[in-house]
């Protein structure tokens, strides 16, 4: 009988141990869940990320005190088999050199990303939590 009923026990512990699993695990980001826009605010400034399907974005970075606002246009590839996931931004006309950060799908309306860096190999690998940028996605009535 006690054999029996180790034996139900794990059988138990298994089960839920890959219940838990599975519903923490949950959706996995795909390409398709950057699009569109994203707002946030950081280190004074109001942040606009607009992430197009054919592989285009604009980075809006608009000064809070002097009103001011800087636009950058690209192109952005992201690396979702890379942990964090990767995302770098090129052909930047704005700029003479790529930005490469990491992202973080925090809820599926709701990203952080780190700081860009202008190489790869000095992109951020994780997340400070001062210095990451929060940004929701907004809808197109906002």
């Amino acid at each position: 009988m006690n054999k029996k009923k180790s034996l139900l026990g794990f059988i138990n512990w298994i089960f839920l141990a890959s219940t838990f699993v599975v519903i923490s695990c949950g959706k996995a980001p795909t390409q398709n869940d950057i699009y569109g826009v994203w707002k946030g605010e950081h280190l004074g400034k109001q942040l606009m990320f607009k992430f197009n399907n054919d592989g285009t974005c604009v980075l809006n970075f608009k000064d809070n005190v002097s009103d001011s606002a800087e636009i950058l246009i690209g192109n952005f590839k992201m690396n979702f088999s890379q942990k964090p996931i990767t995302l770098s931004i090129r052909n930047i006309p704005q700029l003479n050199h790529p930005l490469h950060t990491i992202v973080e799908f925090v809820k599926m309306d709701s990203i952080k990303l780190a700081n860009f860096a202008p190489r790869w190999r000095i992109r951020p690998i994780t997340f400070d939590p001062i210095a990451s940028m929060n940004l929701r996605r907004i809808n197109n009535n906002e």
